[in-house]
């Protein structure tokens, strides 16, 4: 009788035994389950999360690529989006004031940038879930006059462009998720700003006006007709130019190159009466600017573009009536550094106009 108590005792432990057993196995298998559901999902964020950084990484390069571009056509443009910018109206100077120059950098590259994103559809983001809407500003931050009118450019060689105010950059598989920030590119060699504000700065003082009369001058003691005596004096304005931008060193990367659109010794207002005035910028920036440089010139040693310092003589020599109307463009091509846009690396191109009248010059006395 004891014996099949026992017997009877040890089955029901071993069933006991098995039943604990299977229990504690169900509920391990069920554990790794979760676990491994884990790391699948987490899997998927990651996944996601790479091809955002992905994206950001490839929309901030459009966005660098999209303001050098703009730069190109700013440029070429002379500093503004009217394809004609004249620096000279009528024989007043008329730079275009930073903030035109930064509204039309601005919003060139905006315009690029949409064009890049609305082909978004066509590349390998669209194949890895990404979508980005378009971005409804673009922020340009220059180095600033200090900086830019130097004769060393290191410190004005690039500029700073935000993309702002929209581009949510999304990715849809295999986890969602979002990015709602700013983007910001450096545009690294890239003179752009260097160009404008020592141009802008040379304008204000008649540079150009300037070395056109001393040209002239110069030619007196030639015999040439004046023709020849205004090329010779053109010639001289391009010096006057390279030389602006001339290195520490002595280098010269800026090569000037001037265009005659129209000239006229007998009749000068023919070639000065032009629409050359631009319309006043009436929008605003879309961005709070950091920059807020200005450049300070000194015109108290001018009094008109009809005085002339005679550098031999040290005294003020008055011009001798109108010599010629002219309408021209001068262009200046920087060879420092190719820059890209949308017809591949290049040089960065400013281009001035001027409809001015050249003045005729009393010749020094040849002893």
């Amino acid at each position: 009788m004891k014996k099949g108590v026992a017997y009877s005792t040890i089955v029901i432990l071993a069933l006991v035994g098995v039943l604990l057993v299977s229990v504690w196995s169900f509920s391990q298998l069920a554990t790794g389950t979760r676990f491994g559901a884990t790391i699948t999902q987490r899997q998927k964020e990651d996944i996601s999360i790479s091809n955002l950084e992905l994206a950001k990484q490839f929309m901030t390069q459009n966005l660098k690529f999209s303001s050098s571009s703009a730069s190109v056509d700013i440029a070429a443009n002379g500093g503004t989006q009217v394809p004609k910018t004249y620096w000279y109206c009528s024989d007043e100077a008329t730079p275009p004031e930073l903030n035109e120059v930064q509204f039309a950098l601005s919003n060139t590259t905006r315009s690029y940038l949409g064009a890049y994103i609305s082909t978004l559809s066509e590349s390998e983001l669209k194949n890895l879930g990404v979508s980005v809407s378009p971005y409804s500003c673009v922020g340009v931050t220059d180095p600033g006059s200090d900086n830019c009118l130097k004769k060393d450019t290191s410190n004005c060689e690039s500029f700073t462009s935000s993309a702002t105010q929209g581009g949510l950059i999304e990715v849809s598989t295999p986890a969602y998720v979002s990015y709602s920030g700013n983007l910001v590119a450096d545009v690294a060699t890239d003179r752009f700003f260097n160009f404008y504000y020592k141009l802008y700065k040379d304008t204000k003082e008649s540079g150009l006006t300037r070395s056109i009369a001393q040209g002239l001058r110069d030619s007196c003691p030639m015999r040439t007709n004046s023709d020849q005596r205004l090329k010779f004096a053109l010639q001289k304005a391009c010096d006057h130019y390279e030389a602006l931008f001339e290195e520490p060193d002595g280098k010269k990367y800026v090569k000037c190159e001037y265009e005659l659109l129209c000239t006229d010794t007998v009749n000068p207002t023919a070639c000065t009466n032009v629409n050359c005035k631009r319309p006043p910028l009436t929008q605003q920036l879309c961005w709070k600017s950091t920059s807020t440089s200005k450049v300070n010139v000194d015109l108290s040693f001018l009094s008109g573009f009809n005085k002339i310092f005679d550098s031999f003589g040290g005294k003020i020599v008055r011009a001798q009536g109108t010599f010629a109307g002219i309408e021209i463009i001068f262009h200046l091509t920087d060879t420092k550094y190719k820059v890209s846009s949308a017809k591949g690396p290049v040089d960065l191109v400013w281009n001035l106009y001027a409809a001015i009248d050249v003045d005729n010059q009393q010749c020094r006395p040849i002893n």
